[in-house]
């Protein structure tokens, strides 16, 4: 068992969650395969083409619960590492900067810590277990009697440590890979300094990489990402921009990484499914508008691990597996049921990104990090979408204002994502049940402020992060 992972994602209600509900609906569009390795044969892709980018935070916290040392901790990333190497020649592996995160997110974080039960036991100044702070130093964590797993349960000590990991996993390869060819680790806010940085100097976190060049370049931002949700699809971003760049010259002089034709994110993060929605419409949109650029346009694999199970009272193990959804079938699967298969638009009609991107928030409003809307279920949320998309076109074209990145038009989206709410709550009056009565009663209490975080989050995964979020119904205390 794992140490907790940094987020919840998409709200799990069982058969009636978002994840379930959308691998069963969308079925066609997911295989599962017990490696990185075999998905990426599945996909009939090349390994030099191949981009792995993985989800660091959720690689550290869901280590099993032998891993207690720093030793340990760097051996289990060193080996899960080597996995995604195995799978793709380039490898990308992004963590949160607290320094750069949300102060939406931070309010779900800060009510989350509040929540959790804190192991550490109560001690005497001169015994102390493990760092809660910033303020330790290399030697604390070479310290034998350093419990790693402890010192993880403190938010503020945390990124310290990933940062002495993932330094020491760098080390380990670099030193022991038989060369510097056919493969490349990256790692996207990291500082360098690991442990050895002085406590009393402000983290710095950036890009640190077996092959800087040429991804330092690559992964360069004008704007800091402060969430790793959000730098899955953004690394696949950089790296598109930087093979349409450089597309037009001949083979033998094109840079690393300019042919990667397969992304594959590897990540639990449930979220990502409306996240990487969002992006594959884009990266349809803009493919399709495209007067030049590559032919071939890039495959995203979306890898959710599932741990390794034992059934209660019984011996057999479920060996820890890979869920893999291929974004594109995915977003082809899920235009056509809410268009009719008979009257899907072209990639670069609007009416498609707004579709999708109502269908995104909607589900988010069934509960997430940043918002639900109590009595809203994934697998009944779904039709009222799609009743907004066939039969209110003007509303649901609102929903382009979150891509906007101005606030004012992007307060014009809450009329399509109240519609939602009004066709969902129309459809449960067919039903008199006790319990479609009280989710109607429920929905029907939806108020303003949810509207407000729902289309700041459209918004946000679209890339347009407004930073005032009290002004979008957050708590004020999240500004802190």
């Amino acid at each position: 068992m794992g140490l907790k992972s940094s987020g919840m994602g998409l709200k799990s209600a069982g058969n009636y969650g978002a994840k379930k509900v959308l691998l069963d609906k969308f079925a066609s569009s997911t295989r599962t395969f017990p490696t990185l390795e075999l998905a990426r044969r599945g996909m009939n892709a090349d390994r030099d083409r191949t981009l792995v980018v993985c989800d660091g935070n959720v690689m550290m916290m869901q280590t099993p619960s032998d891993i207690d040392t720093l030793g340990k901790f760097v051996g289990s990333m060193v080996s899960q590492i080597q996995l995604a190497i195995n799978a793709g020649k380039h490898v990308v592996v992004v963590f949160d900067e607290p320094e750069n995160i949300t102060r939406a997110k931070r309010e779900e974080q800060n009510a989350r810590d509040a929540r959790r039960t804190v192991r550490t036991p109560v001690c005497s100044v001169d015994l102390v277990v493990c760092p809660r702070t910033d303020a330790y130093d290399r030697a604390a964590l070479d310290d034998p009697g350093l419990n790693a797993r402890l010192l993880m349960d403190h938010r503020a000590a945390r990124s310290r440590f990933f940062d002495a990991v993932c330094v020491d996993v760098l080390a380990h390869f670099l030193e022991n890979m038989p060369s510097t060819e056919g493969w490349s680790v990256t790692f996207d806010g990291i500082d360098a300094r690991g442990a050895r940085r002085s406590p009393e100097a402000p983290r710095a976190p950036g890009i640190m990489s077996s092959h800087p060049d040429p991804w330092h370049e690559i992964l360069k931002r004008a704007t800091p990402i402060g969430e790793g949700d959000l730098k899955l699809p953004d690394v696949c971003h950089l790296v598109a921009r930087w093979r349409r760049k450089h597309h037009s010259l001949e083979k033998k002089h094109r840079p690393e990484a300019t042919d990667i034709v397969l992304n594959m994110l590897w990540t639990i993060d449930t979220d990502s499914f409306c996240i990487e929605l969002v992006e594959q419409s884009r990266r349809q949109w803009e493919h399709a508008k495209a007067v030049e650029g590559p032919d071939e346009c890039d495959t995203t694999l979306l890898c959710l691990r599932e741990p390794s199970r034992k059934r209660k009272g019984d011996s057999f193990v479920t060996p820890s597996r890979f869920q893999c959804i291929d974004m594109e079938s995915f977003h082809t699967n899920v235009v056509a049921y809410l268009f009719g298969a008979g009257s899907v638009p072209e990639d670069n009609d609007p009416l498609v990104r707004a579709a999708t991107l109502l269908f995104a928030v909607a589900l988010a409003l069934c509960g997430c990090d940043f918002v639900e809307v109590q009595g809203l279920r994934a697998d009944l949320v779904m039709p009222a979408v799609r009743d907004v998309v066939r039969r209110f076109p003007d509303q649901l074209m609102e929903m382009l204002a979150v891509l906007s990145g101005d606030a004012q038009r992007t307060l014009l989206a809450r009329s399509a994502v109240s519609r939602v709410v009004e066709s969902y709550i129309e459809h449960l009056h067919n039903d008199s049940s006790a319990l479609s009565v009280r989710r109607r009663d429920q929905a029907s209490k939806v108020n303003d402020l949810q509207l407000l975080r729902a289309v700041w989050l459209g918004s946000y995964w679209s890339g347009n992060e407004f930073k005032d979020t009290h002004a979008w119904g957050f708590a004020s205390t999240a500004m802190d």
